[in-house]
């Protein structure tokens, strides 16, 4: 089950009453504004992945890895670069998600266990779509 969830200054609060034990996974797009309340949203050994810097401010301060990320989660980054960013159209994106109009080509849907598989499939672009690893 996906969800979407809209920053109102409540992430987390916001993220247990759909998941009480907290989500498996957070997609953080705003960034380091918003990215200690994401963290508190996840369960034991959910990931959060830092995304997207739209909250406008690129670095934390006096910020400690051991007191922010839960006992037993994870946070990870990706960024395809600040000109890739800034082309991506982010507000039309989330409106046609939200709507259901976003059409996604999922080319293999992979279990945890053929992580393997799914990255040689990845490496050879031999997908035609997205790649889905489920846990």
């Amino acid at each position: 089950m996906s969800e979407t969830i809209i920053d109102d200054g409540n992430i987390a609060q916001n993220l247990r009453k759909i998941w009480p034990n907290g989500a498996d996974k957070v997609l953080e797009l705003i960034g380091t504004t918003t990215l200690d309340d994401s963290l508190l949203g996840l369960k034991e050994g959910g990931i959060a992945c830092m995304s997207g810097i739209m909250g406008n401010k690129w670095t934390l301060d006096d910020w400690n890895p051991m007191e922010h990320v839960p006992t037993g989660s994870y946070l990870t980054s990706y960024t395809g670069g600040v000109p890739e960013f800034l082309e991506t159209p982010l507000s039309e994106l989330a409106k046609r998600f939200l709507e259901g109009s976003l059409p996604l080509q999922i080319g293999k849907v992979f279990k945890l266990v053929k992580i393997v598989e799914a990255h040689a499939l990845m490496e050879a672009n031999g997908a035609k779509g997205k790649i889905v690893v489920l846990t």
